[in-house]
């Protein structure tokens, strides 16, 4: 019975690491609610930017690999 809740526990740490998307996301949101539609545009703009073309590294790597 506890297997589960480590499970659910490891996965919402690994989550976590990302408080720059959940950052963009939220000043879209409040851009929207204050109506600047251009602002939020940006900001998700650089969310998708962020997401597509971020960094990908697995943890294991090192810059000195070459």
């Amino acid at each position: 019975m506890m297997a589960p809740s480590m499970d659910v526990a490891a996965s919402t740490s690994a989550q976590d690491f990302r408080p720059r998307a959940r950052t963009l996301s939220w000043m879209a949101s409040l851009s929207v609610a204050a109506g600047e539609l251009r602002a939020a545009e940006g900001y998700l703009l650089e969310l998708l930017a962020w997401c597509a073309f971020g960094d990908r590294e697995p943890a294991g790597t090192t810059a000195d690999a070459a």
